[in-house]
């Protein structure tokens, strides 16, 4: 009878052990899975990329198993959200590992919405404000100070290039200052700020062939990559796709360029331009445009034009419109009276 007894007696003690074992498994694969989704809110819906977004495994640490990405125009199905209001879907991507990635909600078009809150869902995408600063360079000033870079080197050996006479590319940056790399991983943060920019994502594959070769005439520094810095740091806080930020980006420069600003300073290379002159061409734009533009001079010589810009940025949007109705811009230094036109050395 003992012996029966003892028998039983093991064989629930071992089952207990059993049952002891996969609740704890069960419970640290609970707390392993959920550990990137805490603050976690169910959502259903579809998210259609319109921007190349990186699909992180970890909000916080901003890891990207495999550097995954949207891909524009891919439509991606959403179970949950972040918090409320999200900063942050997540989605399903069948065939990665894992297959639940983190995208910011600025990477595309939410539809199809069933969420258990009934708080409201900031739509992705959408600015609350529309404030920008056009940076626009003249290019021989710029490598007077970086002769090494591949552009300068190009210019040099090239002196009737487009950026002799015209001004140049720098960026198009959302503002205010601070808002940028939006939704970008942790390590295309820390290739940028290393200025490792050829290891940042490709995106002139993004663009068509016909944007592609203007932004390369426009934006010398597409040769050092500066196109894929200025996408990851600002553009990636822009509406829209590479494709718009750079045609609308480029858009606008031809307004300048085409305009008395650019007359001025092609007509003066070698000489000095008076601030009063340059907010005089600008007049063209708006009778207020020179308090809306900051003229940058470096070492006497006229180095950017950084341009406020205000409204809704398309490819046929009036720049006069976007000047006139923009925040006023940092004044210049009251020593500072002209600036010097640089030459092709």
């Amino acid at each position: 009878m003992n012996t029966l007894t003892n028998f039983y007696r093991s064989i629930m003690i071992k089952s207990l052990k059993n049952i002891f074992a996969s609740v704890i498994a069960l419970v640290f694969s609970f707390i392993l899975c959920s550990h990137s989704a805490l603050a976690f809110t169910p959502l259903e819906g579809q998210l259609t990329a319109s921007v190349t977004c990186p699909a992180l495994a970890s909000i916080k640490k901003g890891t990207n198993p495999d550097n995954l990405r949207l891909q524009v125009g891919q439509t991606y199905t959403v179970v949950g959200q972040n918090k409320t209001p999200a900063t942050h879907y997540l989605i399903e991507i069948p065939d990665t590992t894992p297959s639940q990635r983190w995208v910011s909600t600025k990477c595309g078009n939410l539809a199809s919405i069933s969420n258990v809150s009934t708080s409201p869902v900031i739509p992705p995408g959408v600015k609350i404000a529309q404030d920008y600063l056009l940076a626009i360079s003249w290019q021989p000033a710029f490598c007077e100070t970086k002769p090494a870079k591949t552009e300068c080197k190009t210019l040099a050996g090239d002196p009737k290039r487009f950026e002799a006479t015209n001004f140049a590319l720098h960026g198009l940056w959302p503002q205010p200052k601070g808002n940028d790399y939006c939704g970008v991983s942790k390590s295309d943060i820390d290739f940028d700020k290393a200025k490792n920019w050829g290891s940042l994502p490709a995106i002139e594959g993004e663009l068509t062939p016909a944007t592609w070769a203007k932004l390369q005439i426009v934006m010398p520094g597409t040769a050092s990559n500066l196109h894929r810095h200025e996408w990851i740091k600002h553009g990636t806080c822009y509406k829209g796709t590479p494709e718009e930020y750079y045609s609308e980006s480029i858009a606008l420069l031809d307004a300048v360029n085409s305009s008395p600003v650019q007359d001025l300073v092609a007509e003066n290379i070698g000489d000095p331009v008076t601030i009063n002159a340059i907010d005089k061409a600008l007049s063209v734009f708006s009778s207020n445009a020179g308090e809306k533009v900051e003229v940058k001079c470096n070492d006497s010589l006229l180095g950017e034009l950084w341009i406020n810009l205000r409204g809704n940025i398309t490819p046929t949007s009036s720049i006069s419109d976007l000047i006139a109705n923009s925040l006023n811009a940092k004044s210049e230094p009251k020593s500072l009276k002209s600036c010097v036109i640089d030459d092709v050395d």
